[in-house]
């Protein structure tokens, strides 16, 4: 599969699937803010990582999909797209702990431009490193 921006999906989007997105990204990111408050900034930035809108996400793919499919299908489409997203976030998901070790390390040591440039590069290297990894284990 080749990574490319293709905009016919967003045609096929409707505003309530936003609103959706967005409401669930503000609610984990409160229960982020909740967790920190009891347990520490430790805690909450661990909870920062869980990709908030992905059920939201995997939820309307896979009705999108099945409208798409038609009412014959039994949902393996659906289910093949769910699986390929969620594969994807678990990839990005592997980049944002090496982003938050990155900043980890070197915040207060590096000036901040030079750590977010580096961890920005830590993420992007662990993301397609781990997309890669799982590309070529289904090849194999």
């Amino acid at each position: 599969m080749r990574i490319r921006f293709d905009p016919a999906p967003l045609k096929e989007s409707h505003l309530s699937g936003h609103a959706l997105r967005f409401a669930m990204g503000g609610a984990v990111t409160a229960g982020t803010g909740l967790v920190a408050k009891v347990w520490g900034p430790v805690a909450g930035g661990v909870f920062l990582a869980l990709p908030a809108i992905l059920p939201a996400g995997i939820a309307l793919l896979t009705k999108l999909q099945n409208r798409k499919a038609g009412p014959g299908a039994r949902g393996d489409r659906a289910r093949r797209a769910a699986v390929i997203e969620a594969t994807g976030a678990s990839a990005g998901a592997l980049g944002l702990i090496a982003f938050a070790l990155v900043g980890w390390a070197r915040f207060g040591r590096w000036p901040a431009w030079l750590t977010l440039v580096a961890a920005t590069a830590a993420w992007s290297a662990v993301a397609w490193l781990a997309w890669m990894i799982r590309k070529r284990r289904r090849l194999s």
